[in-house]
């Protein structure tokens, strides 16, 4: 009768200590608090599902040192996804050296992480978070200049010299815009050309690159290049006057803001020169998108027109 029950109870501990090992290779207790800290596969399956709020809490749970293991582990995967927690987790700012480190690997997606991972913690969204976190400036500046080595060096993958570009856009806050437009400019790749255009139009080069720029034999970067020297923010100047566009910008702006071929989001900026330029070809152009199908580039029509009002009246 005994015999059922010892062999559960033999079955049962087979589980436990079948189970025991794996468990263990699976956590960590934090020496801190004696709490399980999270496995590396939770981060990976939270990435998979685009989950956010559970990489920030798994960030937080593992802390800094544990998630710079992971991104300098040999497992791209794990790396990938520690480096997308960090920028949600409390304090991933300390970890901007050990990602700029992962600018050099030769595993583009690992490079083009963590080149996202510094444009969000990089952005200037929290602007006391470097001195809060008393970040070396050496660490930053290390940062930075990764982003630009990775961005003009052109044996790197597509993906991760575009993704170095945008972190570089969103990181002015922090690392300034000074690209090196002059290599880019010659670059074969014109997705680089234009990824690099926008970065510049933040920059002190900024007249010069535009002006350059627009004469670029490739219409997406010909159309970045105008709509950045059109935008209305862009042409104030440090007395708080609205300087006009370039004329070369303000040409091409009215030969191809309307055409079906300019990227919408290029073609609504363009729109300001054309209300800049204020000739009557320009206001019929205008007139006629404000009539046109619902569209972005009508709604931007439209306010132009709304702010023109007030102007005119005021003139009469």
């Amino acid at each position: 009768m005994f015999r059922p029950r010892a062999f559960v109870l033999f079955a049962f501990t087979a589980v436990e200590v079948a189970a025991g090992p794996a468990h263990a290779r699976s956590h960590r207790t934090n020496a801190r608090t004696g709490k399980l800290m999270p496995a590396f596969g939770e981060l990976v399956k939270a990435k998979k599902r685009g989950d956010r709020s559970a990489l920030g809490r798994l960030g937080d749970r593992m802390g800094p040192a544990r998630l710079a293991q992971a991104i300098g582990g040999a497992d791209g995967r794990v790396a990938e996804a520690a480096l997308a927690a960090v920028p949600l987790a409390r304090g991933g700012v300390v970890l901007v050296g050990a990602i700029a480190d992962q600018l050099a690997a030769a595993d583009p997606g690992r490079a083009a992480a963590a080149a996202a991972a510094l444009g969000s913690l990089l952005d200037g969204a929290v602007p006391s978070a470097l001195e809060d976190w008393d970040v070396p400036p050496d660490l930053v500046a290390r940062a930075c200049g990764g982003l630009r080595a990775l961005a003009v060096r052109k044996e790197a993958a597509l993906p991760a010299r575009l993704a170095a570009l945008d972190a570089m856009l969103a990181s002015v806050p922090s690392c300034g815009a000074d690209v090196d437009w002059g290599a880019l400019s010659r670059d074969p790749a014109g997705d680089i050309r234009r990824a690099a255009v926008l970065v510049a139009a933040a920059g002190r080069g900024r007249a010069a690159t535009l002006r350059e720029a627009v004469g670029d034999g490739d219409p997406s970067v010909r159309a970045a290049a105008v709509a950045a020297d059109c935008r209305v923010e862009g042409r104030v100047g440090p007395n708080g006057k609205e300087a006009r566009p370039a004329p070369a910008a303000l040409a091409a702006a009215r030969t191809m803001a309307a055409a079906p071929a300019t990227p919408a989001a290029d073609a609504v900026e363009m729109l300001d020169c054309l209300a800049a330029g204020g000739t009557p070809g320009d206001r019929a152009l205008l007139d006629e998108l404000r009539r046109g199908p619902a569209s972005p580039l009508r709604d931007r029509a439209v306010e132009l027109g709304d702010l023109a009002g007030p102007r005119s009246k005021a003139n009469e």
